[in-house]
């Protein structure tokens, strides 16, 4: 079903093998979910994407033998996650289901009530044992004549068990009440991020962990005001450290506030600034933690830059082009070996595919 070819970068010259196939949308994963299965030789994409709905197949497909397998159709584009013990988490509705991709295997892992969606991306710890996610309810109107509404809420569901435990009900005011993009920490199970969604110009308060076991939360990144309470670091697209340590994320270049560009905020909310030169807009951190991977937003194209998270220094890897509406996000994300780097771009078509370029030396 999917082809590959090579791309060359005219200004780096490094090699780009790309997966898809002409007139249709191919991509990966959400950068903050792996894509790869454990032995960094399998993927698992999406194809024949829709673009209004971005519900398409998900296949398996050996980047060694260029065999394609369909696992599911009609998934949703950002909804799965590969654990480390290659099990694909994918969900569906009310539903979180897991599917095995070499073997087949299936099972529902948890059903939520049917009052009740659960939203990507899901995240998952480093064992495999427990995912983090988020979801609404939609509640109704109460006799005291309150109104109904959505509400958000970030908990974890146990891989085996399917146990269900919610963190928290963040309870964000209009215009802007949403909390998305749960990500459990990799080595805490008690530990969940979670976001404040929105224009990111008017969100002083973005970066929020909970507590599991005590349902509290605490504002991780406190952004700097002016004397007036105007807000003036824009940030966002943020990412766990494989080894929990903290967060990467973008300080946006549209932020009034200096130095913009990639940052890391630790657990106790002590920041620091990793690198700023280029127009970052997402970035991956590898599983090993040596390198990121972030891309840029600019008119069209998208470069993609390796970031030394030692000495804070960047490469320029290839620049491309860039649709810049999901699923056509760059979002680049490393394999689980930490050599590949992998991200979607589109081609002189507009069809989009998923970049993989092995980490140069």
């Amino acid at each position: 079903m999917l082809q590959t070819k090579t791309v060359v970068d005219a200004t780096t010259g490094l090699l780009t093998m790309a997966i898809g196939r002409e007139g249709a949308d191919t991509s990966h994963h959400y950068f903050t979910a792996m894509t790869w299965l454990s032995d960094s030789r399998h993927l698992v994409l999406q194809t024949n994407i829709d673009r209004e709905t971005l519900h398409g197949t998900t296949v398996l497909f050996d980047t060694e033998t260029g065999r394609t397998k369909v696992l599911e159709e009609e998934a949703v584009w950002g909804g799965g996650i590969v654990s480390s013990d290659d099990w694909l988490y994918m969900i569906r509705g009310n539903e979180l289901h897991a599917l095995h991709p070499l073997s087949g295997a299936r099972r529902t892992v948890c059903r939520l009530d049917s009052d009740c969606a659960l939203h990507g991306p899901p995240s998952i710890t480093n064992d495999g044992r427990t995912l983090g996610l988020y979801w609404t309810r939609q509640t109704e109107a109460g006799g005291d004549e309150a109104a109904g509404g959505t509400e958000w809420i970030v908990g974890t569901v146990d891989a085996a068990t399917g146990e269900v435990k919610e963190a928290i009900r963040p309870q964000f005011a209009e215009p802007y009440p949403v909390a998305n993009h749960a990500m459990i920490n990799p080595v805490d199970p008690e530990q969940i991020f979670f976001c404040h969604e929105g224009k990111t110009e008017h969100i002083p308060d973005r970066l929020w962990v909970a507590d599991v076991r005590t349902q509290r939360m605490r504002n991780l990144f406190a952004q700097k005001r002016r004397g007036d309470g105007t807000h003036v670091e824009y940030v966002g697209h943020e990412m766990w450290a494989y080894d929990g340590s903290g967060l990467v994320f973008v300080k946006y270049p549209h932020s009034p506030d200096q130095q913009t560009g990639v940052w890391f905020v630790d657990r106790s909310g002590g920041a620091s600034f990793v690198n700023g030169d280029y127009r970052y807009w997402h970035v991956g951190i590898s599983p090993d933690g040596t390198r990121a991977a972030a891309d840029t937003q600019e008119p069209g194209v998208a470069k993609i830059v390796l970031i030394d998270t030692a000495t804070k220094r960047s490469r320029l890897l290839c620049e491309l082009p860039c649709r810049g509406r999901h699923p056509a996000h760059p979002h680049p994300s490393f394999s689980p070996d930490s050599r590949k780097v992998t991200f979607s771009f589109t081609d002189e078509r507009d069809d989009l595919w998923v970049g993989v370029m092995t980490v140069p030396d």
